[in-house]
């Protein structure tokens, strides 16, 4: 089973959520679609959407712009454990296994099918990689 990816139908219900909670209409909803990218931040799509879309932006609006990021992220996410429970999706590395990042600690519960790795080397005991099952390497 292939792992969900960030669908144009995910970027533009983040959108939606923004033009709700800021009273845009639908050109604007539109606009933001076809300018956003993954991992892009409020000022970096502001100047998208000035450039592509001749928008007079301001402080505000960069502000609001923002949380496009996050919101895609968590639609994302929330899909990925969706699929992953939807489908069973079992870790196929045990707890224990040192792999070519470090050890598996745990499974992370905030993402669907992660594990969490202890970086070879890392001492500090409460920081985790956090990587998708089908990522994993056994070293």
């Amino acid at each position: 089973m292939v792992r969900p990816k960030v669908t144009p139908e995910m970027i533009e219900q983040a959108a939606q959520k923004l033009a709700t909670e800021n009273c845009w209409g639908d050109d604007q909803v539109a606009d933001v679609v076809k300018c956003y990218r993954n991992h892009m931040n409020g000022y970096e799509l502001a100047k998208e959407l000035e450039s592509r879309c001749c928008w007079s932006i301001s402080v505000m609006d960069v502000e609001e712009l923002d949380s496009m990021d996050s919101e895609v992220r968590e639609i994302h996410r929330t899909a990925c454990l969706a699929w992953a429970k939807e489908n069973d999706i079992r870790p196929p590395l045990q707890i224990g296994t040192i792999t070519t990042q470090g050890e598996i600690t745990g499974i992370y519960a905030h993402n669907g099918a992660c594990y969490e790795i202890r970086k070879n080397g890392e001492t500090n005991e409460s920081r985790r990689l956090i990587v998708r099952f089908e990522d994993a390497r056994a070293a």
